[in-house]
C-alpha cells in the first residue's frame, strides 16, 4: 500500500450560497490533489463541485475515466457530467451523446476553449462554464490544506472568501 503525501490532502469546508439554485447549503470534505492533477484542474474541480453540490447525490471523482464531478440517477446512468479545464475534446464528444446534461467549466479565452467551442456549441445538452484565469490565479496564490470557504454563486459572478482574503470572477459566464 502507497503512502499518501499529505501535503497533497485538503479538509474543505464549505458554505455555499448559491442564487442561481436558490439554496444555502454545507459540504464538509477529504479532497487530494491527485499525482499528476495541476492545480488549476484542482481549484476548477471544486468550483464544480460547488456548482452542482446543491444536489445531494453531486460526487467528486478522481479516476481520469470518470467525469470530474458527476451526478447520477438512480438507475446510474449520468444526470450531468461535468469536466473541467482542459478535458480531452474526442472522448467529450462521444461521452455527450451518453448523458443528460454535459457541463464544461474552463478558464476564459484559452487556446484550448477557441479551438473547442465550434464543436461544442453543436452539442445540444452541453453548457460550457467560463471563468477569468485570474480569479484562479488568486485562489492558487493563497491555497491552503484546510479550504474553509464560503463561496456565493449568482447569475453573473462567483466569489470566495476564506479565513484571510476575499475573490471574486471578473468574467463569469455560464451557456
Amino acid at each position: 500500500m502507497k503512502m499518501t503525501d499529505k501535503s497533497r490532502i485538503f479538509k474543505a469546508r464549505f458554505t455555499i450560497a448559491d442564487l442561481r439554485q436558490q439554496r444555502n447549503h454545507k459540504e464538509v470534505f477529504t479532497t487530494s490533489l491527485t499525482k499528476n492533477e495541476t492545480l488549476d484542474h484542482f481549484i476548477l474541480k471544486l468550483l464544480g463541485y460547488s456548482f452542482l453540490s446543491y444536489d445531494s447525490s453531486a460526487q467528486l471523482n478522481t479516476d481520469k475515466n470518470l467525469p470530474d464531478v458527476s451526478i447520477k440517477a438512480f438507475d446510474e446512468h449520468y444526470t450531468k457530467w461535468l469536466s473541467v479545464d482542459e478535458p480531452d475534446l474526442k472522448r467529450l464528444l462521444k461521452v455527450a451523446k451518453l448523458v443528460d446534461e454535459f457541463i464544461i467549466l474552463t478558464k476564459a479565452h484559452s487556446q484550448w476553449l477557441d479551438q473547442a467551442r465550434p464543436q461544442l456549441s453543436r452539442l445540444p445538452n452541453n453548457h460550457l462554464i467560463e471563468i477569468d484565469s485570474q480569479f484562479i490565479d488568486q485562489i492558487k496564490q493563497h491555497l491552503t490544506r484546510n479550504l474553509e470557504w464560503d463561496i456565493t454563486i449568482d447569475h453573473h459572478s462567483v466569489s470566495i472568501s476564506d479565513q484571510a482574503n476575499y475573490y471574486y470572477t471578473k468574467q463569469f459566464n455560464w451557456h
